[in-house]
């Protein structure tokens, strides 16, 4: 071995650094390793003149005092990473060829500005709601259950809640609902896990929507002040963290974890890795050999989400943005939102119904995110990765004319479209960016350009998704494979990997 480290943490993504910072306060000797040339997975910002953007941080919730990742933060130590909170009266609005509506903090006022436009299904609502929050405690605090009043209050939760625990979004709007409008804007978020609601785990979904109660937020700065954060406080720690250090095989002996190797021919020996990769490179990197026959059909089976499109634009001050202000905007061309993401429909950009539109700089206005007098512009669509798997091996930047030539046309495509919210854009952009699935593979790892890991489907919902403990003594899992995607749930899933691996170690 090279050198000799307590835990060795694979990926920096938010899961790596929280749970390598968990482990370092813990006064673990802790490495992290981390394939790009970056640190933080999707909380690595780029810069193009001046101009900064967030691939994979668009808006989180449980930032507010008393959230979840606040707290989380509070706990490691990084009490001054400070939050911008969009509007409260409407981050997200749900825009449709008939109707419209704006997502708000408080779940019992979103449902009052729904019951409003729809009276009629208003027993629904109530119905749908109280689950809503059934599920939120359930899955919040299903680990938690202390005294005998929290094991009553769970218990009478249960049966709803387990009773769509094997349902689809689409499922459980049908049995509550008969409105295609309102069963359109309670599913107009699905594009935060990627998956229509035919498909889509309705416990997902209604764990998304509890996500976002006390209201949305981005880091002020970016998403890089937050992977700052993290590193500076992994470096006070004493932990060392190498970038291009691609892992490609995590040593075991048939009984223990040894250490990884690395594409360098480095080895680092720990008895002790959490990684942050996928769960399919994770024990790819294992080796077939080594792993059960169940766990080696779940790796078969695994299913993994849709890619995205994202458009990064630069733009003047003279661009009226104030229409939007810090709203999310979801346009879609019908309120048959499963149709809009169907396989066909995602297999060409020009056929994609829906897409997102957001103003960076309007959320956080002094983050420095665009030159004086400036703005930053970004729309995402959901897309299949066929299209661009061609381009999986090749090295960003020297992918060739045709695929510079496909991503002006996307650009051209969807800027167009945002015209509809923001008249004049197109004469208003001075400098754009394109990212396609193939930039996923190439900055994240992603696999197929997935944008969030596992699919969200019932047959991967937890506890169907992988463990944070792996069947391996020594090796756990963190990021999107765990728990679900997103900062939060992956910044969760860091915690809980790094509390086994502490409890394992005798450390806890």
């Amino acid at each position: 071995m090279d050198e000799q480290y307590d835990v060795v943490v694979v990926g920096s993504g938010i899961g790596g650094l929280v749970a390598a910072l968990t482990c370092a306060r813990s006064g673990q000797s802790v490495l992290v390793l981390e394939a790009g040339k970056q640190f933080g997975g999707y909380t690595n910002p780029f810069a193009r003149k001046k101009f900064n953007f967030d691939p994979g941080l668009h808006y989180i919730g449980q930032c507010q005092r008393g959230g979840s990742f606040r707290r989380l933060l509070d706990r490691l130590g990084l009490e001054h990473v400070d939050f911008a909170e969009l509007d409260p009266d409407g981050f997200d609005h749900y825009v449709f060829p008939d109707y419209d509506v704006k997502n708000c903090k408080g779940l019992d006022r979103f449902r009052d500005r729904l019951a409003a436009d729809f009276p009629r299904e208003r027993r629904g609502l109530d119905r749908f709601f109280k689950l809503i929050e059934d599920v939120d405690y359930t899955l919040s605090n299903a680990m938690k259950v202390r005294s005998a009043r929290a094991g009553l209050s769970m218990a009478r939760r249960l049966p709803s809640v387990l009773r769509w625990s094997r349902a689809s979004l689409g499922d459980c709007l049908d049995h509550y609902f008969t409105e295609p409008q309102l069963k359109a804007a309670l599913a107009g978020p699905v594009g935060d896990l990627g998956l229509p609601p035919s498909r889509m785990s309705a416990w997902m979904h209604m764990a998304l929507l509890a996500h976002y109660a006390g209201g949305a937020f981005v880091p002020r700065g970016g998403a890089g002040h937050l992977r700052d954060a993290f590193v500076e406080a992994l470096e006070g720690h004493g932990a060392m963290l190498l970038r291009n250090r691609r892992v490609e095989q995590i040593l075991y002996d048939g009984q223990q974890v040894r250490g990884v190797r690395t594409a360098k021919g480095e080895t680092f020996g720990a008895t002790q890795v959490i990684s942050n990769a996928s769960a399919t490179a994770t024990y790819g990197m294992v080796g077939e050999d080594h792993l059960p026959r169940r766990l080696m059909r779940k790796l078969r089976n695994t299913e993994y989400s849709y890619g995205s499109i994202c458009i990064f634009m630069g733009v003047d001050g003279a661009l009226d943005t104030s229409q939007i202000g810090s709203t999310n905007v979801w346009n879609y061309d019908s309120t048959d939102i499963d149709a809009l993401f169907s396989e066909q429909a995602m297999g060409d950009y020009r056929n994609i119904g829906g897409y997102f539109l957001t103003v960076p700089t309007n959320k956080d206005p002094g983050g420095g995110l665009a030159p004086e007098g400036m703005q930053t512009v970004e729309i995402v669509a959901l897309c299949g990765h066929e299209p661009f798997a061609s381009w999986y091996g090749e090295k960003s930047m020297k992918r060739g004319e045709d695929y510079e030539a496909l991503k002006a046309d996307i650009a051209d495509h969807f800027i167009e479209r945002a015209e509809k919210h923001l008249p004049g854009l197109s004469d208003h952009v001075v400098l754009r960016e394109v990212g396609t699935p193939a930039t996923n593979v190439s900055y994240t790892l992603a696999p197929e350009g997935s944008a969030y890991g596992l699919a969200h489907t019932v047959d991967q919902t937890p506890p169907f998704r992988f463990g944070a403990r792996a069947p391996l003594d020594g090796l756990y899992l963190c990021g999107a494979s765990v728990i679900s995607a997103g900062i939060v749930a992956c910044a969760a899933s860091g915690r809980m990997a790094a509390k086994y691996a502490l409890q394992d170690a005798g450390t806890a």
